[in-house]
């Protein structure tokens, strides 16, 4: 398979995951119960974009977040706004992206401003919403450690993903030296 369609399939994956994920465990939106919000292709939004440059980051975020809105989340432009956002900005934390703890703590950053945008327009907007302790324990503390859990998971899947694709490449490469070695030598 190509690098393209791995990623693709990928993606597709974990938008599944996000669906099955908030299926079983639905959201409580009276704030009497514990909820999850699952953020895998966001997350994963992040970790692929982030060495990107700025039109291919913004492109493919809010081409990933169009798909998203349309094929699991319902909604119209919202995902797809939020992961160009999102997919703009962690390119300008490139510089500080030096170490894997950094980037742990910039993704979980980014997962938590994810909800938190939402939260604050609700509370903007809407009287009967309730209060920030309230929303931080009922639905973001057992979010925040899904997230943590994703972050870490994806991070090393990206890394197997990598080092898949270069050893790959290296026999690629080692094949077509093979080749022109074998024409060398056929010649003589």
């Amino acid at each position: 398979m190509k690098k393209t369609q791995i990623i693709v399939i990928g993606f597709l994956g974990l938008g599944l995951i996000d669906s099955l994920i908030t299926f079983g465990f639905p959201i409580d939106f009276t704030y009497t119960a514990y909820s999850v919000i699952p953020h895998f292709t966001f997350i994963g939004t992040l970790i692929y974009l982030h060495d990107k440059e700025w039109l291919n980051r913004v492109l493919i975020g809010a081409l990933i977040g169009a798909l998203f809105d349309a094929l699991f989340a319902n909604t119209f432009l919202i995902y797809m706004v939020l992961f160009a956002l999102g997919a703009y900005l962690i390119g300008c934390l490139r510089p500080w992206m030096c170490t894997e703890p950094r980037k742990f703590w910039i993704y979980w950053a980014f997962a938590f401003l994810f909800d938190l945008l939402p939260y604050v327009t609700l509370r903007l907007f809407s009287s009967g919403y309730p209060r920030f302790l309230t929303w931080m324990l009922r639905v973001e503390a057992a979010t925040l450690v899904l997230d943590a859990a994703t972050i870490l998971f994806l991070m090393y899947a990206g890394q197997v993903m990598s080092r898949f694709f270069k050893i790959r490449d290296l026999r690629e490469q080692k094949k077509v030296r093979q080749k022109i070695k074998r024409a060398k030598f056929s010649r003589k």
